[in-house]
């Protein structure tokens, strides 16, 4: 890039190369570093590119090598400025241009953040906001030092931060650390262990307070599985206590699960009919400007855009957005289901369910799906055969333990 924009400052010409010895002279350009580009044989002799400057220094080169060069085509600013000499207004529009982009060199017209993971985009960006750095701020208003220490203050997981500029961009690039800020309260306090689901006991781990089951065992939903009162015995294997405790353990059971979907007997269908219309949308702060024909008939369009920010010389960014359009004209019908159709929603349906169950972690042992036809629709219905923890918490009223221990007590003093 930086040797075509100094070529293009500089002037550059194509050459045609025909003579004698045309191999000695290219020798002898490489011998005093005279640099030729794009060099290809073409009608009976060589092509190639060389700038204004080096072409002067091969003038002994021609006689030496006993070759004749022929200008093809002259390129580059001093040509393009020779020939538009006379226009007046043309280069006052263009003097006008380049101050307009000295101008717009001098603000920031892109902010960019990287490495973020747990502080999204838009989190960043409206706190930045609120340090008034934003699309159009002042380079010079900007003090990357200070910006750094900044939002390492504000964000005490945020470790490394690095904030410069390049060109009109922003660029800011953040270190999270991946270490818990901090440690989550444990709850401790008194409950039971009851079951989520009806089913079988395969699997436990008692860690804390009493079973109420044992492996092979069938329970029902909400039927306890690990109590957490704890009762204290004497010698005399009286009990003269309860002692509450936090109950914890992995129970392990063989549940079923089934579900029932309805798929209606109508499918909406969707066909193109093969017309597109393409347009242009040029935004520029809050000027929008567009370029599109319009929408012909009673048919719907599909409106698909892509958005690019205009930029010259990479990270010199112009607050110019350009939107390419793309619309697409479709007809819609309906149609009943066929037996392909209802086979895939089935499949459609049944694994989402499967992949719902994978992601809480729970093991399918078996399953089975079938689409029966209804009324007025078609159902799906599916059962699985699963293996999962099935024992949650449930908190236990201390308070009312304690009126019950007392009443106990009491009864036994009568």
């Amino acid at each position: 890039m930086k040797e075509a924009l100094k070529h293009y400052c500089g002037g550059y010409l194509r050459i045609r190369l025909k003579g004698f010895s045309p191999e000695r002279f290219l020798n002898l350009c490489m011998a005093r570093q005279i640099v030729i580009w794009d060099l290809r044989y073409q009608d009976g002799g060589y092509q190639f590119f060389i700038t204004v400057k080096d072409f002067r220094r091969v003038r002994p080169l021609v006689k030496k090598a006993q070759v004749r060069l022929l200008i093809l085509g002259r390129f580059g600013l001093p040509f393009f400025l020779y020939q538009n000499r006379r226009r007046k207004l043309f280069a006052v529009g263009l003097a006008l241009f380049c101050l307009v982009l000295f101008v717009m060199s001098q603000f920031i017209w892109d902010i960019t953040v990287d490495g973020n993971y747990r502080f999204t985009d838009d989190t960043l960006l409206h706190y930045l906001d609120t340090l008034d750095i934003r699309y159009g701020k002042r380079k010079a208003g900007i003090d990357c030092g200070q910006l750094e220490e900044s939002i390492r203050s504000h964000y005490p997981e945020i470790i490394w931060v690095s904030a410069r500029i390049s060109g009109t961009r922003l660029m800011i690039k953040v270190k999270e650390n991946e270490v818990m800020g901090s440690i989550p309260v444990k709850d401790d306090g008194p409950r039971d262990l009851v079951a989520e689901n009806a089913g079988t006991i395969t699997r436990m781990v008692v860690r804390r307070g009493k079973a109420q089951v044992a492996i092979g065992d069938s329970v029902e939903a909400g039927q306890v599985l690990v109590s957490g009162e704890l009762p204290v015995y004497n010698d005399a294997e009286e009990m003269v206590d309860m002692r509450l405790v936090h109950a914890d353990a992995d129970i392990y059971a063989v549940t079923t699960e089934a579900y029932r979907e309805t798929v209606p007997r109508l499918a909406t269908k969707r066909s193109d009919t093969g017309k597109k219309r393409r347009g242009l949308r040029i935004r520029a702060g809050s000027l929008s400007f567009l370029w599109m024909l319009p929408s012909i008939g009673q048919n719907p369009w599909e409106v698909t855009s892509r958005s690019s920010q205009v930029a010259v010389l990479g990270d010199f960014f112009l607050p110019v957005w350009v939107d390419q359009i793309l619309a697409q004209e479709y007809q819609t019908y309906e149609r009943f289901q066929t037996k392909e159709d209802l086979e895939r929603e089935k499949q459609k349906i049944h694994q989402k369910k499967m992949e719902n169950l994978a992601e809480k972690g729970v093991q399918i042992l078996e399953n089975s799906v079938k689409i029966l036809r209804g009324d007025s629709c078609w159902e799906v219905q599916g059962e699985f055969l699963l293996e999962r923890q099935i024992g949650v918490g449930r908190e236990i009223r201390q308070a009312e333990k304690e009126t019950d221990l007392a009443d106990e007590r009491s009864g036994d003093d009568y």
